[in-house]
């Protein structure tokens, strides 16, 4: 385990050398493949494996999606970015995490306040110019983790950015499993009063797992408002979710 924790830590200290000393260097495709490639080699380090069921499809045609999916864990957007790097939101308090808060930051999150009107505006708008700049756009609708069993309430926020910009949403199902029973795997998940520290030891101190990512057929936003738009989404991750089981 202390092997592990060495490696993470070296995996944090490249973190910062991609994102403040190569990324400048690179043009926009050279970028997203560092930090894919990052991504992909922080869950290898952790023992997670990840198998994707469905293909984003992001073309020169449609280079700029909104990406969508249930919220388990800190570790998602990391699976997430292996797919396709995209600009994610997130919430305000995770700029304040260790380490973390500064990658975040670095990766050009977009941070939000929920309860403030004004920290909603700005989302919209950063979202907006990352949508304009050909980036793919990806969020948690939920607003909050579970342990992976139910897809919660996808609040409509988010689709706000995709009924603007006429941009099609792809519905992402994420669930860990364990390679062997198939059974699903608790220890990613960032619930009740768990801390950020306190959860990368559990999930440093489990066994490999895998994560499973089902990809929907792109969803049109024409003819919806974002909250049709945000029940089609949520109701496409729970069907997903369920062939799984």
């Amino acid at each position: 385990m202390f092997i592990t924790y060495l490696r993470l830590l070296y995996a944090f200290i490249k973190a910062f050398w991609v994102l403040f000393v190569q990324l400048p260097r690179l043009d926009q495709a050279g970028q997203s493949l560092a930090i894919q490639q990052w991504s992909a080699d922080t869950l290898k380090l952790l023992g997670i494996s990840v198998e994707v069921i469905g293909d984003v499809g992001i073309s020169a045609a449609k280079p700029s999606r909104l990406l969508v999916a249930n919220h388990i864990s800190w570790l998602d957007p990391l699976v997430i970015q292996t797919l396709q790097h995209s600009i994610f939101v997130a919430k305000q308090e995770v700029s304040r995490w260790p380490v973390v808060g500064q990658i975040a930051k670095g990766c050009d999150v977009v941070f939000v306040n929920r309860g403030s009107p004004s920290s909603a505006r700005k989302m919209v708008q950063g979202l907006t110019e990352a949508l304009q700049n050909n980036m793919c756009i990806a969020g948690f609708p939920e607003g909050t983790s579970t342990e992976g069993h139910q897809v919660g309430l996808f609040h409509s926020n988010l689709f706000e950015v995709a009924v603007a910009n006429s941009c099609e949403v792809i519905a992402l199902s994420l669930r860990y499993k364990d390679p062997a029973t198939q059974a699903m795997r608790l220890e990613p998940a960032f619930v009740g009063d768990i801390g950020f520290l306190q959860s990368l030891h559990r999930v440093i101190c489990a066994p490999p797992m895998v994560v499973q990512v089902v990809v929907s057929e792109p969803i049109a936003p024409h003819g919806h408002t974002r909250r049709t738009l945000a029940q089609l989404a949520q109701a496409k991750v729970q069907t997903q979710l369920e062939s799984l089981q």
